[in-house]
């Protein structure tokens, strides 16, 4: 397991994650919807269990559009995108890799995924 820390760029939220494997050698999804493309979302999908946050509930604010199932959360200070939840019964948690510290962007190995068509 790889332990990781994502921060906004005010510093105010905070979380932390495991995976099990470095994010350098899996697979990041690049998604080409409308939000993924706007944020420049770059996503990881540690489970749900494997994830902690550091911060006031109302630290974060939260986006939903079209099917308003899936959450984006965003720093409510800064406005930096951080991470996005699926529906709940799901259990999904995506994290935006450019919220990572220490992850070097461009050693990442993308995977398209064509979100636009869903």
């Amino acid at each position: 397991m790889t332990s990781y820390q994502g921060i906004c760029h005010c510093g105010t939220v905070k979380f932390s994650f495991t995976l099990p494997t470095p994010i350098t050698e899996m697979e990041v999804v690049r998604c080409n919807c409308s939000i993924c493309t706007q944020n420049g979302y770059l996503m990881v999908y540690p489970k749900p269990s494997e994830i902690s946050f550091d911060h006031p509930e109302d630290a974060v604010t939260a986006y939903r559009f079209a099917s308003k199932k899936f959450p984006h959360y965003f720093c409510a200070t800064c406005g930096s995108s951080l991470y996005a939840r699926g529906p709940e019964e799901t259990g999904l948690v995506a994290v935006n890799v450019r919220a990572v510290e220490g992850v070097d962007l461009e050693t990442l190995k993308l995977k398209a995924m064509d979100g636009r068509s869903m």
